[in-house]
């Protein structure tokens, strides 16, 4: 195989962010009406609320009672009897009272009381925003790096985190799934524990404190997992673009692994020398042919890779990817320039039983 000098492979990340911003507006009442086109300001999650009693309705209720009282004549002098008391008669009274009872319908607006005063809320916007704020996923940020948070979808007690701190290109980064969720001293905490390194994240009030023993292999230059990431900005929808370079690679022989390193045996294709090409076009996909047979991979996501996916000290680019013509084929695809190796491992498998092939 002809050696071709790499010198320098930019993967360009743009993301598109949709933030779903988390703040309650809130009103005040002027004349008794609230005109929820002028809000007096709104609250994040980190704002103290306190809810407050609904107002009761005030119902008029009237009622008939007896009393006694004396007879007077046109004079308006009181009439006696012949013992010379004042003489009463029963007469029938009308008494209005107004009773406090519960609201017959929920109120659209409720009372709280805040940074604000006591203000007004919208009951349905106050409800979403107290649910949300049970929810501790989103994006953590510092000044050079972020964490984001996700919950998992099927047990609220376990997460995934993305950790990445640096300019891309030389940025120290992490991720893992499936970490879950502990209390201690009024805080969440997630601890995620490899050979060589631990790393804790603390969450309190909206930020983030990641603490690292270890992990030198993911450091760069001066860029560490560890910091205060204490800017919440919410959750995120992200759309990513690959705008790489297009390199191809021959290989006349490969390691094919049915099931994990241990099962690797080095195979000839039937059809010939294995040209790999990164970025088909400059767009991201990968195409790996042989002779007339080609298959060709469409990006998804980027992924970090862990220190085990490290090749003599080389941090890989990884790609996680669909085969545009077989339902369900998910494989992820590790470039190590310097070294001129590809190794493509079927996703969400254990390493030590995936189906793998390595190209070097």
């Amino acid at each position: 195989m002809k050696k071709i000098l790499i010198s320098v492979i930019c993967l360009a990340l743009f993301a598109s962010f949709s933030f779903a911003q988390e703040s309650l507006s809130v009103y005040k009442k002027n004349r008794g009406q609230i005109d929820e086109n002028t809000p007096v300001g709104s609250l994040l999650f980190t704002d103290y609320i306190k809810e407050l009693p609904i107002p009761m309705d005030s119902v008029k209720k009237v009622t008939v009672v007896k009393e006694k009282v004396v007879v007077k004549d046109k004079k308006g002098r009181v009439k006696k009897d012949k013992k010379g008391n004042p003489k009463t008669k029963m007469q029938r009274k009308r008494v209005v009272t107004w009773e406090k009872v519960q609201p017959s319908e929920p109120p659209r607006f409720v009372p709280i009381q805040c940074k604000l005063g006591e203000v007004w809320v919208k009951r349905a916007d106050l409800a979403r925003f107290k649910q949300a704020s049970l929810d501790l996923s989103g994006e953590y940020a510092s000044s050079t790096g972020s964490v984001i948070l996700k919950k998992s979808p099927t047990n609220p007690r376990y997460f995934s985190f993305t950790i990445q701190n640096g300019p891309f290109g030389g940025r120290a980064e992490l991720e893992a799934s499936n970490v879950e969720l502990r209390e201690s001293n009024g805080h969440a905490r997630l601890t995620y524990t490899e050979d060589g390194c631990t790393v804790d994240i603390a969450i309190a009030d909206r930020k983030v404190r990641v603490a690292q023993r270890g992990c030198s292999e993911y450091n760069v230059g001066n860029y560490k997992l560890e910091g205060e990431y204490n800017t919440y900005k919410g959750n995120r929808r992200v759309v990513e673009t690959f705008n790489m370079p297009e390199q191809s690679f021959k290989y006349k022989k490969y390691l094919w692994c049915g099931s994990g390193f241990d099962s690797c045996e080095k195979v000839k294709d039937d059809n010939g020398t294995v040209t790999i090409t990164w970025s088909k076009d400059g767009n991201g996909f990968i195409e790996r042919a042989a002779g007339e047979d080609s298959h060709i991979y469409r990006p998804f996501e980027h992924v970090i890779p862990h220190k085990r996916d490290f090749y003599n000290g080389e941090k890989p680019l990884a790609i996680k990817t669909k085969r545009t013509d077989m339902a369900g084929e998910w494989m992820i695809w590790y470039f190590y320039p310097q070294a001129q190796r590809f190794k493509m491992v079927r996703a969400g498998m254990r390493e030590d039983t995936a189906y793998m092939e390595i190209y070097e």
